[in-house]
């Protein structure tokens, strides 16, 4: 099955020459296309039709394919293309960039040796922004502790394992499917603490 997502930033500009080309992809099917009018440092996973698509096609029964007309379609942000590529990979999705040639799966379901390598290096200049982004962190949690922002769960306040997990079902199933964090944050509206907290009743059950 085939999946076609088209990102344009504003409603001024116009799909219509991504959409020709997929026009002339196989398997192209108008129901399977998805428009998405959003700006492109808005992450894949906190937009509409891209969240809409990605669900519908890992409920679906047989693995499919993403078509992009280019690799920036995803977004501008290199951390969260990477991102995209490996949840899409963890999920069997393979994505297929029209402009740049290459599918990050081949037909085996194996990862393809050569968006492999490209990939590869995108990641390398990636993990030196997470190791940026990771100092800033550590040093804003330290203001946060100095300024008293940091508490702890007040007493009495604790909940069982059974009734965490059941009270946040959602956010079990976006975990499932290997969004971060910070997406099932943006998608579900709950707070970073409380993902964090399903997601290790999960490991520890060995849900994920």
């Amino acid at each position: 099955m085939y999946y076609f997502y088209s990102r344009i930033s504003t409603a001024q500009q116009n799909s219509s020459r991504q959409l020709e080309n997929f026009k002339n992809h196989v398997g192209y099917d108008v129901k399977n296309v998805f428009v998405e009018k959003i700006q492109g440092n808005v992450p894949f996973f906190e937009r509409p039709e891209a969240n809409r698509m990605f669900d519908e096609m890992t409920d679906a029964k047989e693995c499919g394919m993403v078509i992009v007309d280019s690799i920036d379609r995803l977004g501008r942000n290199l951390l969260d293309i990477l991102n995209t590529i490996e949840t899409f990979t963890k999920n069997g999705i393979n994505l297929k960039s029209l402009k740049e040639g290459f599918t990050t799966l081949l037909d085996n379901g194996e990862e393809n040796p050569m968006a492999k390598l490209v990939i590869s290096v995108m990641a390398s200049i990636g993990e030196m922004e997470r190791n940026r982004i990771k100092i800033r962190t550590a040093e804003g949690v330290a203001i946060g502790k100095a300024l008293g922002k940091f508490t702890g769960r007040k007493l009495g306040s604790t909940q069982s394992d059974e009734k965490l997990l059941q009270r946040h079902q959602t956010i079990q199933k976006k975990l499932v499917k290997g969004l971060t964090i910070r997406e099932v944050s943006e998608i579900t509206g709950a707070s970073s603490a409380t993902i964090i907290k399903v997601k290790k009743v999960m490991s520890n059950r060995k849900m994920i």
